[in-house]
Order: structure tokens, then C-alpha cells, then sequence
């Protein structure tokens, strides 16, 4: 027995550096310890499965499970057990056993039930196993009995009830299992591990050679994760279940205009910031037609002669905006001065330029009209002798075919009116 502890402590080692070494991308997970088995409790399907006296103890480090994750909810796993054992359903004394297999386990931290962070961290198994215990051909065939009460032939169990279906239980088997499991994270990395389950032989009819296990250990985490496998860490991952970019943080870009999901407005058109054709420009990922023949334009007022020439210059804008810029608000106090000098009342004009609709441009070119009127008034001039109008993209004074008379075109003009 001394060489197979040994040989499993070796095993358990280079298993854990292997599992440490691995692509971090995915979460590797081992756990190690010792095992019980319980033969006498299968029968009713666990009747006396807390009494100690039913339990064969298998000493530490004689079961073993190496585990990778596929994704929040599923892992596989790889299980081995060994030891001396014995069957106290029938009575047999220091077997050596050995369980292999393979299983799915079902997490129930999978962030839908319970937090993937959470250090209670429960889950379903079932596996399919090699399992090999010594019987030496049982023949579970009707007990005959001599005259002093003694069994001549045949199989009895610990209750003294005979095994009668005719079937010869031999060493080597193909079992199933299934079970709960649940770890107890006392560290980020480091917990301690819990299992039961059932082992079922399907080749033999019966219950005779089937036993619950039950598994306690120390169990280990390693690596990263990366769940939407976009090649960024979940830690520094923005969007974690969905695909991404990493200059976007691991969030996608799924038009690939350039503009991330969470701020493209329209996530599925392709329409970069910046770009601008004769019939929409690019705003937040989305098109903006620059006309809308639907809809009815507003009746945009011709523009009355003055008296006296332009009395002063253009007081110009930054695109979408109305509020004064510093040079602007220079040429306000120009032109106060100005009106002061000349006297009488004026108008104060709005013009944007060509980008949008007609409607949206009247009422920003008001907006401009409205703030240069604003501030000549805190420069001293009455309100009653200043008259707001709107002209929109009407009337531009430049090209609209450049950003330079754009620009030129987005202004506030004050006339002197009759």
C-alpha cells in the first residue's frame, strides 16, 4: 500500500504543476484528499447512510479530481480513486479498489443561481468510471445450506439475506455515478472540497456491488478567466460575455465603424463619426439625413433692406452650438458700441449652415440670435430695440462644400431696420 500512496502523491504534484502551466485562459481547478465507501447503505438507496459503522475509510491522498472549465455553468472533470477497502455488504475485508473516470459537472455559481464569486460554490456530477475491485467470480446464485446452519454455496450479505439472480460478479467493471459536490472557497484560490455520490455497476442486475463514495479535500484554482473568449482577461474585461476589442476593453464593435457598441447608436449601420455624404452625415455612429422631403419646412422670412450698410461683422459659431464663443463675445461688445453710436433699432439675424434639415436649422439659427440678443442687452442696449429673426441654412454667405464656409455660414448678423 506504502508504494501506491507514494506513486498517488507524485501523481497529485505533477498533476498541479501541469495544471498551473496551462493557457490561463480557462480555469483549471484540482482537489485532492481522502475517500470513504459505503456498500451496506445502497440497499433502499441510502438507508443507513449515516451510520459510521457502514463507511470503509481510505486514508489522505487516495482520491484525486483535475477539472477545466468549459464555461459559467458546465467543467469536466478527470477522477481517481484508490486504496484497500471493504465491502460490508458481503463481508470482504482489505480490497484494493481503484475508481477511474471521467465526469460533467453542472455549477450552480454560474451567475444565474448563485454569484460566480461566491465562496459557497455547489455542483452536480455524473461520470462514467472503470472500476476494479477483487471479487474472484462471486456466483450470486440461491445459498444451500448444511445441516449445522453453516453456507455451503452461494452468496449471503451482512443481514444474513441470500443474493439470488444468477449473475457471477467479476473484478473488473464499467460503472456510473452521479452525486453533489460543493466547494468552500476560504481563500480566492484556495478551499476545501466536499462530494457524495452514488456508484451504480450496470452489468450486474442487482445492487450487490454498487456503494456510495464520499470524497473531503483541499481544493486549488489557477489561471484566469476569460468566459467570451475574446482573448481579454474577465478582470479587465468591460464587456466579459460578450466578444470584443481590445481597444475597446474587450466591448465590441459589431458595424465596425470604429465606435464601440455602448456609444454607437446605431450598432448595426455603418456610419463613422466624421463622414458625410450629399445625403446624411455620420452623428453617433447613426445617419442624419441632411432633408426630410416629408416634412413641411417652415416659411423662412426674406430678408429686409436696411437703411445703413452692416453695421457690424459676423459673430460666427462652432458646429451644433449657440453659445458665444470668446471672439464672439468681443465682437458683441464692438457692436454695442456701435448701435450706442448710430442709435435706432436693429435686427438681429441667425443663418446656420447647410448640414440637417430646414427645420432643426431654424430653430438653431434662432437659438444664435437669441444669445447674441441676450448679451448685446447686458452690454446696455434695450431689448426693445433689438428684433430676433431665424433664417436657417438660408441665404449662406460661403460654400457649404468645405468645412471652411460652413464655418463662414454659421453666424448672427445685426442690421439696422426701418
Amino acid at each position: 500500500m506504502r508504494k501506491f500512496s507514494i506513486l498517488f502523491t507524485l501523481l497529485f504534484l505533477l498533476i498541479s504543476a501541469e495544471s498551473y502551466s496551462q493557457n490561463t485562459l480557462k480555469k483549471w481547478y484540482i482537489s485532492g484528499g481522502a475517500h470513504a465507501v459505503n456498500h451496506p447503505s445502497v440497499r433502499g438507496l441510502g438507508e443507513g447512510i449515516t451510520d459510521g459503522d457502514n463507511w470503509s475509510l481510505v486514508p489522505p491522498l487516495s482520491q484525486i479530481s483535475v477539472a477545466r472549465t468549459l464555461n459559467r455553468s458546465f467543467a469536466v472533470d478527470l477522477q481517481a480513486s484508490i486504496g484497500e477497502i471493504d465491502n460490508k455488504r458481503l463481508m470482504i475485508d482489505n480490497e484494493f479498489m481503484v475508481l477511474v473516470g471521467m465526469g460533467l459537472r453542472y455549477r450552480f455559481a454560474n451567475g444565474y443561481i448563485l454569484k460566480e464569486t461566491s465562496w459557497f460554490d455547489p455542483y452536480l456530477r455524473f461520470g462514467a468510471n472503470y472500476h476494479r475491485m477483487p471479487y474472484r467470480g462471486l456466483e450470486f446464485n440461491p445459498a444451500v445450506y448444511a445441516n449445522d446452519g453453516s453456507l455451503v454455496s452461494g452468496v449471503v450479505d451482512v443481514w444474513d439475506d441470500a443474493l439470488e439472480n444468477g449473475e457471477v460478479a467479476m473484478n473488473d467493471h464499467f460503472a456510473l455515478s452521479g452525486g453533489l459536490g460543493m466547494n468552500f472557497w476560504i481563500f480566492p484560490k484556495v478551499g476545501l472540497n466536499l462530494e457524495v455520490q452514488y456508484v451504480g455497476v450496470p452489468d450486474i442486475k442487482s445492487d450487490y456491488i454498487d456503494f456510495w463514495q464520499a470524497k473531503a479535500g483541499v481544493a486549488f484554482r489557477f489561471g484566469k478567466s476569460d468566459r467570451d473568449g475574446d482573448g481579454i482577461y474577465d478582470e479587465d474585461d468591460e464587456c466579459p460575455d460578450t466578444p470584443g476589442l481590445k481597444e475597446f476593453n474587450g466591448c465590441p464593435d459589431s458595424d465596425g465603424d470604429g465606435i464601440e457598441d455602448r456609444k454607437d447608436e446605431c450598432p448595426l449601420e455603418y456610419c463613422p463619426n466624421g463622414e458625410s455624404t450629399d445625403e446624411y452625415d455620420c452623428v453617433n455612429g447613426c445617419k442624419v439625413m441632411k432633408e426630410i422631403v416629408e416634412v413641411e419646412e417652415p416659411e423662412v422670412p426674406e430678408i429686409e433692406e436696411p437703411v445703413k450698410e452692416i453695421t457690424f461683422e459676423n459673430i460666427l459659431f462652432n458646429f451644433d452650438k449657440f453659445d458665444l464663443t470668446e471672439s464672439a463675445s468681443e465682437k458683441v461688445k464692438e457692436a454695442a458700441e456701435l448701435i450706442n453710436k448710430q442709435g435706432g433699432n436693429y435686427f438681429v439675424d441667425g443663418f446656420t449652415d447647410g448640414i440637417g434639415t430646414e427645420a432643426y436649422n431654424m430653430n438653431l439659427s434662432k437659438k444664435r440670435a437669441q444669445a447674441v440678443k441676450d448679451a448685446l442687452i447686458k452690454e446696455g442696449i434695450e431689448a426693445n430695440r433689438l428684433e430676433v429673426r431665424a433664417f436657417g441654412k438660408q441665404y449662406p454667405k460661403c460654400t457649404n462644400d468645405t468645412p471652411e464656409g460652413r464655418q463662414c455660414n454659421r453666424r448672427v448678423v445685426v442690421l439696422e431696420r426701418y
